[in-house]
């Protein structure tokens, strides 16, 4: 499962959301944002990210650290994002992962910090 979470965060890190979700995400996956439901499948995971993904001009995203145990891995990143507004977004999450059948199933994500 090391691979598969690996190529999860350089794809995040490159900036290839879209990609990643397709790829990554089972079709069925269940999003949590910080315990409110943020999408019940992947279709509905990518059309809510279309939208933010495509009003990004500047995208700096560091893994800040992995821990993977079982079919769970726990990611925290550290994102700088710079919209076509010229605002910056700077901001720390925590993906919580469940894997099954090489995809994500579940996914909750909790805010660390805003800056």
């Amino acid at each position: 499962m090391d691979d598969l979470v690996n190529d999860f965060v350089e794809m995040n890190q490159a900036g290839l959301v879209l990609e990643l979700c397709e790829k990554h995400y089972d079709e069925n996956v269940i999003m949590l944002n910080n315990g409110t439901v943020f999408a019940e499948s992947m279709l509905e995971a990518y059309d809510k990210q279309k939208g933010f993904v495509g009003s990004i001009i500047e995208f700096d995203v560091k893994l800040v650290s992995k821990v993977v145990k079982d079919n769970v891995s726990e990611l925290i990143f550290h994102y700088k994002m710079t919209g076509a507004d010229s605002n910056l977004v700077d901001f720390t999450g925590k993906h919580v992962q469940t894997w099954k059948n090489k995809k994500i199933v579940r996914e909750e994500y909790f805010s660390v910090d805003a800056t």
